[in-house]
């Protein structure tokens, strides 16, 4: 079931999801992949600026 939430909800989600992954990699993984998902979660975050600020100005 799909329930639609205010965009800050969305974004709170989405910044929860990329600080667990980045959090689980470095305690899970070796530091080369750790950093590896850490990039990857900046570029997450750039990425999705776009739609963050389209989701607050509604």
């Amino acid at each position: 079931m799909i329930v639609a939430v205010p965009g800050v909800v969305t974004i709170l989600l989405v910044g929860l999801h990329v600080v667990a992954a980045v959090a689980a990699a470095w305690v899970a993984w070796h530091a080369f992949a750790a950093a590896l998902v850490s990039v990857l979660a900046v570029v997450t975050v750039v990425m999705e600026l776009p739609r963050w600020r389209w989701l607050l100005s509604r």
